[in-house]
């Protein structure tokens, strides 16, 4: 780049899009308004595919899905208002699960921000509802500032937690005229550790006789720094939520994502070393049983965030460190472990699995879960991305469902927000076109979102969408009903959802048996349409000797 970099003189509203461009951006969900039409005086010009959500919250959870599927942030386009408020949700359910959305927010005209004459979708303080929704914020208030507001909002999701990074421009701004450089992508590096922490991390590990690793979310790229790691030193590795398929959950030192239940508490607290690789250690990976857990070894922290290094439990080591980089100095620190310790540790795991497997921890209706998670594991690629709501189904899922690849089961494990997994599925979808990818959704969360199915019949998106019908709010009915509680407000009445797919010009199949799902899902990914296939928890399917 240096001095000589081209000089374009344009509009505001032009230069963020060829900003965007710069950065990789090529895709924008926004339902257009009077307060970005600005945006679209240019947007045929740039390499930046536009879809059109029916909702703001779609939009969001579009964007979400698509930077967790494909790696790199989509952007969401609000109008001033109602569209910011609309997508909240979205956007912090981004911030809770660190996904990288970048957020274009237009506002009122300056002269009217804070002044409550009553302008079009004022706000009394929008800029006060960003703040808590994303990592990164500005309020554009001077036209020459906005590549340098650019690089900062990237640099925000690049370099550090990726959560998203939002940018509000009040209206009268857009038509501005500025001059920005043609190409000005920054190279953007994370932070490695220090090679003093390094060793004294590998000694510790090669003298522990009963290591255990916990990864989430923020390893997702150390995928294969996690094996050689737990293979080298024959390590069991428990993950997240988020961390799901980091280690492939066939392997044979995989605990999975069992955190939760009591035989993987008694694991972590007879652990002399734990390490956790980009993970809060929260509340949250806990909910399928609530129980919580002990480390009374010696912890060593991994993480991007330097706030989530002393949070919920204190270490032993603390080092701030992109996951990866730190990941492989480790894995270069060490020797190798002899065959014995590697063999020892895969008789853990074992044990473990199996007692995971027979704890009393699992839903009363896990035994109805089981069988359709299993159907729809046998069903699909390696690297198919599924969507999950938060639904019965999906909640064993987060601890059954044997993923083999990072990035690939997405659940509103943070926020815990309803009606995610139809527009993150679109989102993923539209970011990744080769791969299979499938919604899991309840019949209370698929309400929340299912105008967004026009949308993905506009676009032709190849997607089969998994109903679990219990007609209810089930969990918390259950929930209620365990804690003698008046079960008010739970059992819903259930529409004719077949009917309605169809009407949206999707196919619809009812469910009556794992065969029947699996050929079913085969048949939906040939299609250029959602595919909508309900099960209802009472199905004759599950009835007498049921399904195993």
């Amino acid at each position: 780049m240096g001095d000589k970099r081209e000089i374009v003189e344009t509009t505001v509203a032009d230069a963020i899009l060829r900003l965007m461009e710069s950065y990789g951006i090529d895709t924008i969900f926004s339902i257009p308004g009077v307060h970005t039409v600005d945006f679209y005086k240019s947007l045929p010009e740039r390499r930046i595919r536009h879809v059109t959500p029916r909702h703001e919250q779609g939009g969001a959870f579009m964007a979400y899905g698509y930077a967790f599927a494909t790696g790199r942030p989509a952007a969401c386009m609000l109008i001033t208002g109602p569209g910011v408020l609309n997508a909240a949700t979205g956007i912090a359910e981004a911030y809770s699960d660190s996904i990288p959305v970048f957020v274009i927010a237009t506002n009122n005209l300056r002269g009217e921000i804070g002044v409550g004459r009553g302008a079009l979708h004022e706000t009394k303080s929008q800029s006060a509802v960003q703040e808590q929704i994303a990592a990164f914020t500005h309020s554009l208030l001077e036209p020459s500032n906005i590549e340098e507001v650019f690089h900062r909002a990237m640099s925000s999701m690049e370099v550090s937690r990726p959560r998203p990074a939002l940018i509000e421009v009040p209206r009268d701004l857009l038509s501005s005229k500025v001059a920005v450089p043609g190409e000005q992508a920054l190279q953007l590096y994370r932070p490695g550790p220090h090679p003093d922490v390094i060793s004294r991390v590998s000694s510790m590990l090669m003298g522990a006789k009963r290591p255990i690793m916990i990864v989430g979310g923020g390893a997702r790229s150390a995928n294969r720094e996690v094996l050689a790691l737990a293979e080298q030193l024959g390590i069991p590795v428990v993950t997240t939520n988020t961390g799901k398929g980091i280690l492939p959950e066939t392997h044979p030192l995989s605990l999975g994502s069992s955190l939760p239940f009591p035989p993987m508490h008694r694991a972590i607290e007879d652990a002399d070393v734990v390490l956790a690789v980009g993970t809060e250690l929260s509340e949250t990976d806990l909910l399928y049983t609530c129980k919580s857990y002990r480390i009374n070894g010696a912890l060593i922290r991994i993480d991007i965030d330097p706030r989530q290094l002393t949070m919920n439990y204190l270490p032993r080591i603390a080092m701030l460190s992109d996951a990866k980089v730190a990941l492989q100095a480790i894995v270069e620190g060490c020797g190798d472990a002899d065959a014995n310790q590697r063999e020892i540790a895969q008789r853990r795991v074992a044990d473990i699995r199996s007692a995971v497997g027979k704890d009393s921890g699992w839903s009363a209706e896990s035994h109805k879960h089981k069988p359709i998670l299993r159907a729809i594991a046998a069903a699909l690629d390696p690297n198919a991305v599924i969507c999950a709501d938060s639904t019965q189904l999906a909640y064993t899922g987060n601890h059954f469902f044997p993923s083999k690849e990072p990035g690939t089961w997405l659940f509103p494990n943070g926020y815990g927000t309803l009606g995610s997994a139809l527009p993150a599925a679109i989102g993923a979808k539209i970011g990744c076109p080769d791969r299979q990818v499938v919604a899991i959704v309840g019949d209370g969360s698929f309400l929340y979102t299912i105008e967004e199915l026009t949308s993905a019949v506009e676009n032709e998106v190849s997607l089969p969408i998994i109903l679990w019908n219990n007609r209810a709010y089930g969990e918390i009915r259950d929930a209620m009903i365990a804690s003698d509680i008046p079960t008010v407000g739970v059992d819903l009445y259930t529409p004719d959802f077949q009917m309605i797919a169809m009407g949206f010009g999707c196919h619809a199949v009812q469910i009556e048996s794992l065969e029947q799902l699996s050929r079913e899902l085969k048949e939906a990914f040939k299609r250029n349409r959602p595919t909508l296939l309900q099960i209802d928890n009472d199905a004759a399917m599950f009835s007498g000797a049921g399904v195993t």
